[in-house]
């Protein structure tokens, strides 16, 4: 089961209350995408993302690619600031 999923049958929540662009952010550690649908930019102090309903920015430091498959991404490094462009 993916983590969202997970959660939102845990906490036993509307799944439409869920939907949209699903990321969390572990602070100083990484941050973690679903339903990615491609990288449309990256440096050591930006990326962005393409996702099912948008495109995300990542800013923050030292980022690398901790995982990249089946639609989830891991975006290792000290993530500061996402926001939604498009």
């Amino acid at each position: 089961m993916r983590l969202f999923e997970e959660i939102v049958a845990r906490l036993g929540l509307d799944e439409e209350i869920a939907s949209g662009e699903k990321f969390v952010v572990f602070p100083d550690r990484c941050a973690y995408f679903e339903n990615v649908k491609a990288i449309l930019s990256f440096s050591s102090s930006a990326a962005e993302i393409a996702c099912k309903s948008g495109v995300l920015r990542a800013e923050g430091e030292e980022l690398r690619v901790g995982y990249y498959c089946g639609g989830d991404l891991a975006l290792f490094g000290k993530v500061t600031k996402i926001e939604k462009m498009r």
